[in-house]
């Protein structure tokens, strides 16, 4: 059974959460501070995290630092009314892997808890000697080679790093900010119409036009890697 920490300052959320992820088969923790959320942490094997980010205590962005630092793969779903774009990008940008919006819809939140679970162990920063096989897509790190249907795609090394980057981190959101600071090595969000260029191009080479299975535009926000090995 999968433990899911939900943290939010709200009683009748927690109650709400509580209720349905239990209903379908998950052992919920529930806490309405940020110092509660890292005691659980210390104290038991917590497979994802629910989290607000507006907490009386600890900021929900400093619990997303925490965690990262001190379990760089556990899943963290941001679930707040903050409905600005900035905020979020921030929230996603210091660790977490995605965000549902208030009021949510439980069965959003169920699927994509069931998208971070399945993702939860991925390959690690640096996936020398290791490949990742999405019929039809296969990409090998080691040899930086990408098959479709067999055929090895001729890639330019901007549309590789773009590729790699993204799918590594299968299942989460990578926005802009970090798109543009791995693959072209600057800090600046100036370009955002050389990053979409780019990835069309990719999109044209590894995707059915009338299917885009592998790649999804998260709007004003960046990308996100679908694909089960």
């Amino acid at each position: 059974m999968k433990k899911i920490l939900v943290v939010d300052d709200k009683d009748p959320v927690l109650l709400q959460l509580k209720r349905g992820l239990e209903r379908n088969g998950y052992e919920v923790y529930t806490v309405s501070r940020g110092k509660g959320a890292l005691e659980i942490l210390d104290q038991q094997l917590i497979d994802l995290i629910l989290l607000d980010l507006k907490l009386p205590d600890i900021g929900g962005l400093q619990i997303c630092k925490e965690v990262r630092e001190q379990y760089p793969s556990l899943p963290i779903i941001i679930i707040s009314v903050v409905h600005d774009v900035g905020s979020i990008v921030q929230a996603l940008n210091v660790g977490a892997d995605d965000y549902v919006q208030k009021p949510f819809d439980m069965v959003e939140v169920l699927a994509r808890i069931k998208v971070q679970l399945r993702h939860s162990n991925r390959l690690p920063t640096k996936p020398e000697g290791q490949s990742l096989t999405m019929s039809p897509l296969h990409i090998d790190f080691e040899q930086r080679c990408v098959k479709v249907n067999g055929q090895e795609i001729d890639l330019t090394y901007t549309e590789y790093e773009l590729l790699s980057l993204l799918a590594r981190n299968r299942g989460r959101i990578v926005t802009y900010d970090i798109l543009i600071s791995e693959v072209w090595g600057y800090d600046e969000v100036a370009e955002l119409q050389g990053v979409h260029t780019y990835i069309n191009r990719l999109r044209k080479k590894i995707e059915n036009p009338a299917n885009r299975r592998f790649i999804r535009n998260e709007p004003k926000i960046g990308y996100r890697f679908l694909g089960e090995e």
